[in-house]
């Protein structure tokens, strides 16, 4: 038999615990000023005795303030996306903020449907992580939602963006292959559509002219599936009598596939192929022998994000709106290139 459970404590329950009227309560509860220490001392130990927990939704329609934001990331897994989040998150915290996040996986029903709890919920602003922006009911929630926002390397029209510098890490680090003689190196990013991505292109591409090659399309493989896609496609690359003779990959799930494919085909790097990852994760750091790996500093752009939104969520912040913020890459020399093998 289910036990019943115990009524919920009420406004009126805190004040009559407090001996102060229910509108005193009120106040201390929705954080207005010009409240005595003792009265706010003695209404917080109410409260605290009946374990008295505010509907968050009324508090949001009489202070204008839920202190929530929304977080909206297509991967929780994605170690790159959990660093930046942890330092957002310390800021909103530090500033009295709770973070609540939602797990999109690129879906356009579950982005709109996140916009829906934004607003129900009342939410003060919303974090946004890359995103495909070709999903037109998303953007048009958005655009609707009449919220302060700032975006991570997504680009929304009208909202704030921090980037870091996908396309000059991209030229960086396919310059450096170039370097070493490499004439034919795949490159295996995230989905065409993110911003991240078609920017490491655009450097990737940018190498190719200034050296004066041409670029084979069917080296450029766009990943959706993490670990298996790369796989499959490293291992499809790798069968070709004319296989890339370097890889640049994700340092993700990717990552991972990528190293798969070379011991399954019974390649090595660097001798055999020359490997460079984008992320300075732990698999790129802990690897026998270390893998090169092109980084950013990504504590810093969550709290520089997360600092945007809230001098925009307190007024302030509208010049922002014109310039992206970019930070810049730095490129981690290991022992996973050389030079190609002769003929």
């Amino acid at each position: 038999m289910r036990r019943a459970q115990p009524a919920r404590a009420t406004i009126r329950d805190v004040a009559a615990q407090a001996g102060v009227s229910v509108s005193s309560v009120s106040r201390v509860m929705n954080g207005e000023p010009h409240i005595s220490p003792e009265l706010h001392a003695k209404i917080m130990r109410a409260v605290n005795r009946l374990r008295f927990e505010p509907h968050s939704a009324a508090q949001a329609l009489r202070s204008r303030e839920s202190k929530t934001i929304g977080c909206m990331v297509s991967d929780l897994s994605n170690p790159l996306y959990s660093e930046m989040i942890n330092g957002a998150e310390e800021e909103f915290q530090r500033a009295g903020y709770v973070l609540m996040l939602a797990a999109t996986r690129h879906e356009e029903d579950r982005e709109t449907a996140f916009i829906s709890a934004v607003r129900r919920r009342r939410m003060d602003g919303l974090l946004l992580f890359a995103g495909d922006n070709a999903h037109h009911d998303f953007t048009g929630a958005l655009a609707n939602l009449d919220l302060p926002c700032v975006a991570i390397d997504r680009e929304v029209p009208g909202v704030p963006t921090v980037r870091a510098d996908h396309r000059g890490g991209g030229l960086e680090i396919t310059r450096y292959l170039i370097g070493l003689g490499h004439r034919r190196i795949a490159l295996l990013t995230g989905r065409a559509a993110l911003l991240p991505s078609s920017e490491r292109v655009a450097g990737y591409r940018q190498a190719h002219a200034e050296a004066k090659l041409e670029v084979d399309p069917d080296l450029i493989r766009p990943q959706t599936q993490g670990s298996s896609t790369a796989f499959s496609d490293v291992c499809q690359l790798l069968r070709d009598p004319n296989r890339p003779t370097a890889i640049i990959t994700l340092g993700t799930h990717m990552l991972a596939g990528v190293m798969d494919a070379l011991s399954s085909g019974g390649l090595r790097y660097p001798d055999d192929v020359s490997l460079v990852c984008i992320g300075d994760t732990d698999l790129a750091r802990h690897a026998t022998p270390g893998i090169s790996a092109l980084t950013w500093d990504l504590d810093q752009m969550g709290r520089l994000a997360a600092n945007i939104l809230l001098e925009r969520i307190r007024g302030g912040g509208e010049a922002r709106k014109i310039r992206p913020v970019y930070l810049p890459t730095r490129f981690i020399l290991r022992h996973s290139g050389a030079r190609p093998r002769s003929p």
